[in-house]
C-alpha cells in the first residue's frame, strides 16, 4: 500500500476542502461560490505558514 507522505497542515487543508465541497452540493451554491470560498482558505492556509517579520518579535 502506497502512503502518503503529508503532515497535519496538508490533512486539515484537505478535510477543509471536502467540507466545502461537501456543503456546496448539500447547499447548491453556485461555482463561484465554491472557487471564492476555496481560494480564502487556500489563502489562509497559506498566510498561517508563513514566517512572522523579524522585526514584530521581541
Amino acid at each position: 500500500m502506497y502512503m502518503l507522505n503529508i503532515g497535519t497542515k496538508d490533512a486539515m487543508l484537505a478535510v477543509a476542502i471536502i467540507i466545502i465541497l461537501g456543503l456546496t452540493i448539500f447547499y447548491h451554491w453556485s461555482v463561484a461560490a465554491f472557487i471564492i470560498t476555496e481560494c480564502t482558505v487556500c489563502f489562509a492556509f497559506w498566510a498561517g505558514s508563513r514566517k512572522q517579520d523579524k522585526r514584530l518579535e521581541k
